[in-house]
């Protein structure tokens, strides 16, 4: 099991301990369990009564996990169970929409255009001939004469 996921469930616990005993209930105590055993023993997330879970800045896995235990067994009837199915369902296909805009086929050659362009600029970097100027001629045959 990752540290991510011990320390999720570190924030559960202390979530589960801040709520009211009817919530806690409704979960299987296996489960439970299962987080106090898993849980990361020398971590104390920093949550507070007094704020909402958004803003206790909770890791995401612990907030995936409450989702789950919120659809699982707090959804007070099947009407609000399925609106939160549909809720879930939504913002998976948003998520991947992104994913597939970011790694999209197309984007990835997008910037092959641009290497594109960088292999035109080198080439028309090419080496150009020198020649010589005719004084610079001049001056290196006076030069051989009286070298010899």
């Amino acid at each position: 099991m990752t540290y991510e996921t011990k320390q999720a469930y570190s924030e559960v616990c202390r979530v589960l301990e801040n709520m009211p005993n009817e919530y806690v209930s409704k979960v299987p105590k296996k489960i439970i369990e299962l987080f106090k055993t898993e849980r990361l023993a020398n971590y104390e997330p920093n949550i507070s009564k007094l704020n909402p879970l958004d803003k206790n800045n909770l890791s995401k896995k612990a907030i995936v996990i409450i989702a789950m235990l919120n659809y699982q067994y707090w959804c007070p009837n099947k009407k609000v169970k399925d609106e939160l199915y549909k809720q879930y369902l939504s913002n998976n296909d948003k998520y991947q929409k992104e994913i597939e805009e970011k790694y999209s086929v197309d984007n990835l050659f997008k910037n092959k255009t641009n290497v594109t362009q960088i292999e035109q600029k080198e080439e028309s970097v090419a080496m150009v001939e020198y020649k010589e100027s005719i004084f610079r001629r001049i001056i290196n045959k006076i030069k051989e004469i009286f070298h010899r």
